[in-house]
């Protein structure tokens, strides 16, 4: 549900009622504040982030709907209300009976229906918040018909009130015939050894007037403190708040002013007359600021000097008079009692106009006058008859302006409208404050909680990256271990068995006187121990070689291939995309082994004249090739796998077979032998 839709449910929850003698203690904080905003014992919220965020943006804009709370914008400098005098600590209910009594003039009685209690705001000692608003108290309004029967419209005497801060507190009732009436303070704000309360503002409502009398005489007090121009008991109803100066936002609207010619001035002096149509009951009339571009300040743009008059005829005598001498810079709203003295015509005469530019200006943003209609208070200007003398050359400002609702850009609201509407404002300020806390807490705790998330992942990577490296030292260990083993088993298997063979034949030799035998076993003796010196080099480079790419170990087969055929002419062709391939330990001695085994085959048994030997990449799969010219021979004869060449044939399979891949042998008697191994490289 949108804020806007709650607010009239709030407002209704914060009225107190009450009944025709007495009322009970309406709850002020708990039904003012919606059950979603409520803070929880340890001021987080189950909302998300995201949730939070969007409720502070929802509240921002709620918040701009009401008038801004000026106090703190423009603090009074003067005339801040009604203080009390000082009372004992120990004063309670029974003992503590301070009061400020409000009567209206002679026997008049009032249908009231709301009575409001404004914080007072002392900037030297209550910078963050009101100053001096009463614990416990209670209001009895008086009729004139029953002086002596006190009905008790508001009763806040059993328990403290809540802290209201700087804004307004209105209660509301069934409308009363109200003569008198008596707010009673049983406990004040204890300050040192003293207790003391004090209030900016007391206003009394009739359908939405403020009606509380502007005057001395109306007022009275069990005691106060007079300490003028600060504090004084007329302060509490001269119509004065520091929370603004009952207006809305600002809005596209002029106001209306008029500039003078000098020399016109000193012959005649402006006058605005209003013409109400019939003679009316004033109570006052409030003059409000306008905006003049260029003034910082709207009040500075106030007539410096000037007269109002009410008259029953234009040609008579004035029935009230009010003279302005000076220009104090008040709310903003400057008001002028007349005490229902009765009028048609209300003549306002500017004797001295501030300059603006080196000339006068006339500057206005609303005329209002009050007073009473039957039982209610209305606003006799609206509608009426308005004339400017003397007529000014040029653009004339149109005298409607006087009577828009608005001064200086912002609408003129209706008192209690204002008050309640500056009380719903503190119900949105605190739940603003509170989100706005959650979301402090929120977002710290979500920054602890990524700095934690972030901590323990950076441990996570390092604890990963530790093992990763301790994996990859072990593997290399394994495979370092691996190729150690595979050496020691070729030292074994090769080279001990080439030993004990050329041990054999030379055991033989020294036996033997035959030329023909003794050089046959010499060519073998010499060419186990080419084989013998091949292994150990081969042995040598794989152990000094950590990273070998397929450029470096191709070059090692074409020279192997040149010592093991020295008579055969050899031609290589490895493409450039193999080359720079990295080739594994295992793969690479395996691979040497398959090869050394082809050539040894094709030196011993084929008799080329030719050996090609090629190396490609096709779609990751590395296919070495060799082609040789020599007699060939028969792959499927059964005499062929019984022969030294057949278990030749055997051992490259299974080297193949260790490389992953599959090698094709494919030969013929007198077509020579094509041998081609197919190795996945992934």
């Amino acid at each position: 549900m949108r804020l806007n839709l709650l607010i009239p449910a709030i407002v209704l929850s914060c009225i107190v009622s009450v009944s025709a003698q007495t009322v009970a203690p309406a709850s002020y904080s708990d039904p003012c504040f919606p059950d979603e905003l409520k803070p929880s014992a340890s001021g987080m919220s189950r909302r998300s982030l995201r949730a939070l965020t969007k409720l502070e943006q929802e509240l921002r804009e709620e918040l701009a709907r009401f008038p801004p709370l000026e106090s703190r914008i423009a603090p009074p400098h003067q005339q801040f209300g009604f203080l009390s005098g000082r009372h004992p600590v120990s004063a309670t209910n029974e003992s503590m009976q301070a009061w400020v009594q409000l009567a209206f003039f002679g026997n008049w009685t009032m249908e009231v229906d709301g009575i409001a209690l404004v914080p007072a705001y002392y900037p030297m000692l209550s910078a963050d918040g009101n100053y001096g608003f009463p614990k416990r108290f209670k209001i009895e309004v008086f009729s004139h018909g029953n002086p002596d029967l006190a009905v008790t419209v508001v009763d806040w005497t059993k328990e403290d009130f809540p802290d209201p801060g700087l804004h307004p507190v209105i209660f509301s009732f069934p409308p009363q015939d109200v003569q008198i009436v008596r707010l009673t303070v049983t406990k004040g704000v204890q300050d040192g050894g003293s207790q003391f309360f004090a209030l900016d503002e007391l206003m009394v409502f009739q359908s939405g007037n403020n009606v509380a009398p502007p005057s001395y005489q109306g007022l009275t007090a069990s005691d106060s403190t007079q300490e003028v121009p600060y504090w004084y008991l007329p302060y509490l109803t001269n119509r004065k708040i520091h929370v603004g100066s009952f207006f809305h936002t600002y809005q596209p609207v002029t106001d209306f002013i008029q500039y003078f010619d000098p020399d016109t001035l000193q012959e005649n002096h402006p006058e605005i007359r209003i013409d109400m149509g019939r003679v009316r009951s004033v109570g006052r009339v409030e003059l409000y600021p306008a905006k003049v571009s260029g003034v910082p300040i709207p009040e500075f743009s106030f007539p410096l000097k000037y007269t109002a008059e009410l008259k029953r005829d234009l040609s008579a005598d004035p029935v009230a008079v009010n003279v302005v001498e000076s220009n104090p810079l008040g709310s903003g709203m400057r008001w002028h009692p007349f005490s229902s003295a009765r009028g048609r015509f209300l003549k306002l005469t500017f004797d001295e106009l501030p300059l603006h530019n080196g000339s006068p200006v006339l500057a206005l943003g609303e005329i209002r006058i009050v007073g009473r209609k039957g039982r209610s208070q209305v606003n006799f200007a609206e509608g009426a008859s308005i004339r400017l003398s003397p007529t000014p050359e040029g653009d004339a400002s149109d005298g409607s302006l006087l009577t828009d609702g608005f001064s200086n850009g912002r609408e003129i609201m209706q008192e209690r409208y204002y008050i309640e509407q500056m009380a719903e404002r503190k119900i949105v300020s605190a739940a603003l404050a509170d989100v706005e806390q959650r979301l402090l807490i929120a977002r710290a705790t979500r920054k602890q909680t990524l700095w934690t998330l972030g901590v323990v992942g950076g441990l996570i990577i390092l604890s990963v990256l530790v093992f990763w490296i301790m994996y990859q030292r072990i593997v290399r260990q394994r495979a370092l271990y691996q190729l150690r083993k595979q050496i020691a088993a070729d030292l074994h298997d090769d080279i001990s068995a080439n030993l004990g063979t050329i041990s054999m034949i030379t055991t033989r030799l020294q036996q033997t006187e035959d030329p023909s035998l003794l050089r046959r076993k010499l060519a073998e003796i010499s060419h186990i121990t080419q084989e013998s010196f091949l292994s150990v080099k081969e042995i040598i480079w794989h152990m000094d070689s950590e990273v070998v790419y397929f450029a470096e170990l191709f070059e090692k087969i074409q020279k192997m291939a040149m010592l093991i055929l020295n008579d055969t002419h050899i031609s290589t062709d490895f493409k450039k995309d193999c080359k720079a391939v990295e080739v594994p330990a295992r793969i690479r001695r395996n691979m040497m082994l398959l090869v050394k085994e082809a050539l040894y085959n094709c030196a011993k048994y084929a008799h080329a004249k030719n050996m090609e030997i090629q190396a490609d990449i096709r779609d990751y799969v590395l296919v070495p090739s060799m082609k040789d010219d020599g007699c060939g021979f028969d792959a499927d004869s059964p005499r062929t796998a019984k022969s030294d060449s057949g278990r030749g044939l055997a051992n490259m399979q299974r080297r193949a077979h260790l490389l992953g891949g599959e090698l094709d042998i494919q030969s013929e008697p007198g077509r020579g032998t094509l041998l081609t191994l197919r190795m996945p490289l992934k």
